[in-house]
């Protein structure tokens, strides 16, 4: 799951190291349909006024695969692979689960001697796991023969995933547009361009930031993604400034909450609350107050009207006029 969410949602802290973020990433699989997880179209949103190139584009990219859909042969021989691959990826998150544990008890002062060695036993067999996983999708995914297998979507994912975890951030963004680019059409597709905006965002590049997630809300899929490609995209909003910028941020801060509630304790349930706060913090300092009644409207009939309250009782502690009950004449 994108990082940059985690980060946001908690006010923009620094990203935890990677085994920590790996543990919490299975605990938010558990809470989170991600199967779901998508991006439900509203038409074709707009790029961002600087909006760099499209994440799916590169010089030298390789020829998209056929479409179509899967070929049963090229399935049928690449599960074997894909079944290796899964296994070790399986084991390398039972591993990350057990460091989460281990610094856990280390922070808790309950670490000793054995703690630390059973931690570097761990880590070594983790670094193993990670050369093994990327070999693995590698082998399914750049198989000539297995261009068209039903797996290799998940592959590509799953193989970007593995070396963003291992620190190479440069090869983990080429596999991640090369899924973007050669499996447009797959649920895969939208993850993609929402790690490719997490990466940019990390990065500073908040443009292509926004050009990635505009491209994952192109897709067509559940509520969950679909938030975190909004909020990703609102941060790099604010990030980029100005007016014009701020307010898109806080367009898409109220689609989250068009969009309903999630499920308590869930990370997007974690993205709605983030939302609605920031959405009025941002709306009382720099939005048209005149124009509040309006805008807020249009986040629905359920939390509409108590954002609104809430902007207006800001606006009274700033000593800014409220907006108007009714139409002035």
């Amino acid at each position: 799951m994108s990082r940059v969410v985690e980060r946001a949602a908690k006010a923009a802290s620094s990203i935890t190291e990677r085994r920590r973020a790996a543990a919490r990433r299975v605990a938010a699989l558990m809470a989170l349909t991600l199967a779901s997880a998508g991006c439900a179209a509203q038409g074709a949103p707009p790029r961002a006024a600087r909006g760099g190139a499209d994440p799916g584009a590169s010089a030298g990219a390789p020829a998209p695969a056929a479409r179509g859909g899967a070929d049963p042969g090229a399935s049928a021989a690449a599960e074997p692979l894909f079944r290796e691959a899964e296994s070790l990826a399986g084991r390398y998150r039972v591993i990350g689960v057990q460091l989460f544990v281990l610094d856990e008890a280390a922070e808790a002062g309950a670490a000793d001697a054995r703690g630390a060695a059973r931690r570097a036993a761990l880590e070594a067999e983790a670094a193993r796991l990670r050369a093994s996983i990327a070999a693995a999708y590698a082998a399914l995914v750049d198989a000539p023969a297995l261009r068209a297998a039903e797996q290799r979507p998940r592959a590509l994912l799953a193989l970007a995933r593995a070396l963003q975890d291992g620190g190479d951030a440069r090869g983990a963004e080429a596999r991640l547009r090369q899924l973007a680019l050669e499996h447009p059409a797959s649920s895969e597709a939208a993850e993609a361009y929402l790690a490719l905006a997490d990466l940019a965002f990390a990065a500073g590049r908040l443009d292509e930031a926004v050009s990635a997630c505009d491209g994952a809300l192109r897709g067509a899929a559940g509520a969950p993604l679909r938030k975190r490609a909004l909020y990703v995209k609102s941060w790099s909003l604010r990030g980029i400034g100005g007016r014009g910028a701020t307010e898109g941020a806080m367009r898409a801060l109220r689609a989250i909450v068009q969009l309903g509630p999630g499920r308590a304790g869930s990370l997007e349930a974690t993205i709605d609350e983030a939302a609605e706060r920031e959405l009025v913090e941002l709306y009382a300092a720099h939005g048209d107050l005149t124009q509040a009644r309006a805008f807020f409207a249009g986040a629905g009939e359920r939390a509409g009207p108590r954002l609104l309250g809430e902007v207006k009782a800001r606006a009274a502690r700033r000593g800014r006029p409220e907006p108007p009950d009714r139409p002035t004449l």
